[in-house]
């Protein structure tokens, strides 16, 4: 079909530029100057394989007085086994980067491109071993908790132990043991009495208490609307009004939840105060006493706990650029790389003045804007790389890439165990400057993140476009898989304090032009100045997301640029309840191409796709929904969606049926009006639909669009797939599929690549 062949091109992006490059970094160790570090460091060390400097720091001084001397040749510090201490993030800057400028680039459609020129600084394992990167400060001293608090679980006496905060350090918020992180003592929560506003939280009788260490108590929250949540400091408490104040605002009253949820469930849970220490590995801190009281679940043989850590970071490395801000040139730092290594225990970077949080947030506050909040941070970077790589338990994110980020590249690293995000690329604000792009994503494994703050996705891509997400496994999100975000309206005056309002460059917007409503028309006024834009999302496997939050989906386009392709993704077993679709283009977003994915066993209202704009659906497969949707297998929700393109589709039914598509209205309780949605006013044909039992199922769809000159090739039956349950979607011979020109469809080609098949 025409629309098949129009995108067809488009698969002839290949890894070419990705082998090149490799080839390039094992070159250059032949020629490369190298210094070595261990844990067991030489007192007259040198940098020598045989007297190795005993910390990062050192030998990174080392090479800069080598620099200073005039070596400009590129250079590798060889990391030992053993595990790393940093007791601060250490800052590579323009100095330790390559000192030639990369000169005129022709940057590509999509991704890095070709990266023909080695590493000038790479932090590498030495080969054949281990070594691990930490932001973790031993603590020492332990004795059995002997004089026993009142408000200690009965279950806990006699099993808890206490330390000494480790000297030097004020705050932390996460701990860790050999094994992993440990869990903060959280109670099992109460809800909201009734509405507060987003520093006022109304308790039930005894829930909260006006503890003497009241500042180190914190509140997981969900405030008021179901797809984001809030860690808050708690700043007082009225025990007999039952009234609390937090330290920080929420990112919405401190209020029920509206929708998806029962009102008598938990929305509020209390952490880090003794009376939740009942379980194995849950720890408190109390900043007053210096005192750190843990349960420990991995004890030495007397008992006591073995391998704590504190955190003294939330960001272990940045590598960073001189930022102007302000004005329309970064000058970043190039061609710094890290192979081999595995990045752990930093901490979760906390909320704790609104001063530094209101209006910096990220879209619904999911993440803040250029802030530590990443174990690996690049702040305006070019040609820089990270190569089999790990980033695991950890508080925040895995790695970040903010404001000037260009021509990195992310490949076959493992992200699990965090508390926050796994990958964030985020420019700068909505405005002309567009430094953030053309960074590859690529055979990574995501899983297990959003451990503590459950809206934080696998990979988001925020004011960031040009981009190459490739043969990722992403799976156990808390919320959304991934995002391609920006969804902050340039010309919306709501005050400095409200989303996303302070990341925008007033100075560089156009007056008028760009407000009003979420329309087609009004979009491409203001597209100019949101830069996630012409991403490739493609090859990836995605499944169990939104696991804790509602509201949430496998893929999340919404109030991004222009060109957005989402293509040739496996996304199966996401079956919250509360999903609206398994890929989902939201608000204010349009000239998305959602093509070639296997949507298998996913429920949610659409089990599907849902569309909140103008955006082309072509040749997807909906098969095995786990539910009859609610309004439609594909979902034109709320604006007119006239123009979409609905081509070469499959939707195989629920057995209990459902809508082949749905036209959601803003609000189903009022009558239709003109800015509702209208499947009439799409260009809809050539699709393939199959129920296994009722041959009819959808009959009175396919009369309804053909009286209007849609669906007219469109056909009813079975699409005799190969071997689906298996994963494979091609066509066995008379398929109807065939008949349609419909493309044949194989999870092997998506999710990680096995060694060799770059």
């Amino acid at each position: 079909m025409k629309f098949h062949n129009r995108f067809r091109e488009l698969k002839r992006i290949v890894f070419f530029p990705l082998l090149f490059s490799i080839s390039a970094a094992l070159a250059q160790s032949q020629n490369a100057l190298e210094l070595y570090v261990s844990v067991d460091g030489s007192d007259q060390a040198d940098g020598s394989i045989g007297r190795p400097y005993g910390t990062i720091p050192d030998a990174v001084n080392a090479m800069r007085a080598m620099r200073g001397s005039g070596n400009a040749d590129p250079a590798i510090i060889y990391l030992r086994e053993g595990r790393h201490q940093l007791n601060e993030t250490l800052v590579l800057g323009i100095e330790d980067g390559n000192p030639s400028t990369s000169g005129f680039v022709t940057l590509g459609g999509y991704g890095a491109g070709v990266i023909a020129e080695p590493a000038h600084l790479t932090f590498a394992a030495y080969p054949g071993e281990n070594p691990v990167v930490s932001g973790g400060a031993p603590v020492n001293g332990w004795e059995k908790l002997q004089s026993i608090p009142t408000e200690l679980p009965a279950s806990a006496v006699g099993k808890v132990w206490v330390a000494d905060m480790p000297e030097g350090m004020d705050r932390f918020y996460t701990l860790y043991d050999e094994k992993g992180r440990l869990n903060r003592a959280r109670n099992s929560g109460f809800a909201y009495t009734k509405d507060g506003d987003k520093r006022t939280l109304h308790f039930p009788e005894g829930a909260l208490k006006n503890w003497d260490n009241v500042g180190d108590v914190e509140l997981l929250v969900r405030p008021y609307r179901v797809w984001v949540i809030n860690m808050l400091p708690l700043e007082s408490v009225d025990e007999d009004a039952g009234i609390a104040k937090t330290g920080v605002s929420a990112t919405y009253a401190l209020s029920p939840l509206r929708g998806f949820h029962d009102p008598s469930d938990p929305t509020v849970w209390v952490e880090n105060i003794l009376e939740a220490l009942d379980e194995p590995g849950e720890w408190v801190v109390n900043t007053k006493t210096r005192k750190l009281y843990l349960w420990p679940s991995d004890p030495a043989p007397n008992g006591s706990p073995r391998g704590i850590l504190a955190p003294s970071t939330s960001e272990l490395i940045r590598v960073e650029g001189n930022i102007d801000y302000d004005g329309p040139t970064d000058t970043p730092v190039r061609g710094i790389a890290f192979s081999g290594l595995t990045f752990t225990h930093a901490d979760r970077w906390a909320w704790t003045s609104d001063e530094t949080r209101l209006g910096w947030g990220m879209q619904h506050d999911w993440d803040m804007f250029d802030r530590p909040t990443a174990l690996l941070r690049f702040r305006g970077a070019e040609e820089c790389r990270v190569t089999d790589c790990r980033f695991i338990n950890s508080g925040g994110s895995g790695l970040r890439m903010d404001l000037h980020a260009q021509r990195n590249r992310v490949t076959d690293s493992e992200f699990a165990h965090l508390g926050e995000a796994g990958i964030l690329l985020a420019g700068y604000g909505p405005g002309t400057k567009d430094a953030n792009h053309h960074n590859d994503i690529i055979n990574n494994y995501i899983h297990h993140f959003s451990e503590i703050i459950w809206h934080a996705p696998g990979f988001w891509a925020w004011q960031s476009g040009h981009n190459r997400i490739t043969h990722n496994e992403i799976h156990h999100s808390g919320y959304a898989a991934v995002l391609i975000t920006v969804r902050v309206n340039p010309y919306r005056s709501r005050g400095l304090d409200g989303e996303g309002a302070r990341t925008i460059r007033h100075h560089e917007i156009a007056e008028g032009g760009g407000g009003g409503a979420r329309t087609y028309e009004n979009w491409r006024n203001r597209e100019k100045y949101y830069h996630s834009r012409h991403n490739l999302l493609e090859y990836n496997d995605i499944s169990h997301a939104v696991q804790l939050l509602s509201d949430g989906n496998g893929i999340y386009v919404s109030g991004a640029g222009t060109g957005n392709i989402v293509r040739y993704n496996y996304l199966h077993d996401n079956l919250a309840h509360s999903l609206p679709a398994a890929i989902r283009c939201d608000d204010d977003q349009h000239d998305t191409l959602i093509y070639g994915n296997i949507l298998y066993n996913n429920g949610g209202f659409a089990a599907g796709i849902a569309s909140k704009g103008v955006n082309d659906i072509i040749n997807n497969f909906i098969v095995s929904p786990a539910v009859k949707p609610t309004w439609g297998y594909v979902s034109f929700e709320w604006v007119p969606v006239t123009g979409s393109k609905v081509y070469n589709n499959i939707i195989i039914s629920h057995p209990e049926g459902g809508n082949p598509h749905g036209a959601r209205p803003r609000n189903p309780r009022e009558p239709p009006v003109p800015t509702d949605p209208k499947l009439e006013e799409t260009d809809m044909d050539s699709n393939l639909y199959y129920h296994p039992t009722d041959s009819n199922w959808a009959d009175d769809h396919l009369a309804k669009m053909r009286a209007v000159g849609n669906e007219n090739a469109s056909l009813s039956g079975d699409p005799l797939f190969n071997d689906p349950a298996n994963g494979d979607f091609g066509f066995r011979e008379g398929s109807p599929a065939l008949e349609l020109g419909i493309e044949p469809l194989n999870t092997e080609t998506m999710g990680r690549l096995k060694k060799g098949e770059e």
